[in-house]
């Protein structure tokens, strides 16, 4: 167990500059205390608020140095009985909460009485709050109370508390003499339905449990000694090992990398880019390329990969991006079966085509222009001629040249008078400038 040491009162009142006697403030929570020491008020007595909650402390003594004490946080610890607090004059406030204030304890709230200044009690999670008139039996035991249990106080409950007064303590002192409490040492366990291990909570439970805890961090600490003598060895890799010739090699990816593995356009290359930072140096990157793995080795941590072709480690390349500084490297395909496709150029002959086409026609209609059509490569190119309200029909076959085109346009022109002619002649409508120009 542990008690109030002038060590830890020094600790505590760092906020202080670590003086105690004029200390108004101190915390003392969690400290698995099992009594309040006479060194509290001897060393700090201007306290005015005093917090010890989640301690195992039994009972409420050596406060009487305290002259100046307001408020006092006592809740989650072993207390049974209201005492040790009549010499503190100025106490305003009072947290009992969760404590083992029993029925039978219930009249040493009346010791209370003798703290005038006292407003708020809080007596929240006690066994006393199961007596039918615990409540009306406070506020007419301690007269000065605003609020109990959070609650306020209000004059309609003043005076039913005290008619009802009598009644309630002739039942109090009937149940004290019917039931016999022993909270203080019971410390059974029962099993549940579900067959749990269920303990009641008594003040001896809160002990055992206190030591079972105590215990635990004392293997763990020891634990954690050891390990500080004998350090783990460190995760981070000095260099590639040998892969194993036999047996399954794993992938691994100790950095976390967010990697991206693909091919080339050309499928001729297996691409492997590794986001290992813009400010990464240099000499912390080794890469390994083997025909069917690639490892890459950051600062100790290890990137191994299988390929999903063969590759050619002699020619492979590793390169660092300037802008991202990504590691990119770049292996060659052992086998690639790539295929070129060759394309022979397309090329816009008049004249000269290259196989059997459809044949093209010249169609000339009364009061219409005469089309010459001319389809390669699925391309058209058009002329227009002005024939004089004259028809003509003629078909050129493929391949055309310029005789066969001039023979055709003299056969059709042939029925026409002179002087359509002349002015056909003189039109020049026929153009040849828009065709593209001989390859």
């Amino acid at each position: 167990m542990v008690g109030i040491t002038e060590e830890m009162l020094k600790r505590r009142a760092e906020h202080n500059d670590g003086v105690l006697h004029s200390l108004e403030e101190l915390v003392l929570q969690e400290e698995g205390l099992d009594r309040i020491e006479k060194i509290l008020g001897t060393l700090c007595p201007h306290l005015k608020h005093l917090y010890m909650p989640n301690n195992l402390i039994p009972r409420i003594e050596n406060l009487h140095r305290l002259k100046e004490l307001q408020y006092l946080n006592l809740a989650l610890n072993n207390i049974t009985k209201i005492e040790g607090l009549e010499q503190c004059e100025c106490l305003e406030k009072l947290d009992l909460t969760l404590n083992f204030l029993g029925q039978n304890e219930l009249q040493s709230i009346s010791k209370l009485s003798h703290n005038p200044s006292l407003k708020d009690l809080y007596l929240t999670g006690n066994p006393c709050q199961d007596f039918p008139g615990y409540r009306f039996f406070v506020i007419f035991t301690v007269p000065s109370l605003k609020r109990l249990d959070g609650v306020e106080v209000k004059p309609s409950e003043r005076i039913c508390a005290k008619q009802m007064f009598k009644s309630i303590l002739e039942k109090l002192n009937n149940n004290i003499n019917t039931t016999t409490e022993d909270i203080s040492v019971n410390g059974e366990t029962t099993i549940n339905e579900k067959g749990q291990t269920v303990r009641e909570y008594t003040p001896a439970t809160r002990l055992a449990e206190h030591a079972e805890l105590e215990e635990m961090r004392r293997v763990s600490k020891g634990q954690k000694e050891v390990s500080s003598l004998n350090p783990k060895k460190s995760q981070r890799h000095s260099g590639f090992d040998p892969l194993p010739s036999e047996g399954r090699i794993y992938q691994k990816n100790e950095g976390g990398w967010n990697f991206r593995l693909s091919e080339s356009e050309c499928k001729s290359k297996v691409l492997l880019d590794v986001p290992v930072g813009r400010y990464m140096d240099i000499s912390l990157i080794d890469v390994d390329v083997q025909p069917t793995w690639v490892r890459v080795l950051v600062k100790g941590k290890l990137l191994q990969l299988m390929l999903p072709d063969e590759v050619n480690p002699d020619t492979s390349i590793a390169q660092r991006s300037n802008t991202t500084g990504n590691l990119l490297i770049c292996m060659p395909k052992a086998t690639c079966n790539s295929k070129i496709n060759m394309q022979k150029p397309k090329t816009s002959s008049l004249f000269y085509s290259e196989g059997p086409k459809e044949p093209n026609k010249i169609k000339a209609k009364r009061g219409n222009d005469v089309h010459f059509a001319l389809e390669e490569n699925n391309q058209t190119e058009t002329t227009t001629v002005d024939v004089m309200d004259k028809i003509a029909d003629v078909t050129l076959e493929a391949p055309t040249n310029i005789g066969r085109a001039s023979n055709a346009l003299d056969e059709t022109l042939g029925g026409f008078d002179s002087i359509g002619v002349q002015e056909f002649e003189q039109s020049n409508e026929v153009h040849f400038d828009d065709l593209p120009a001989l390859e």
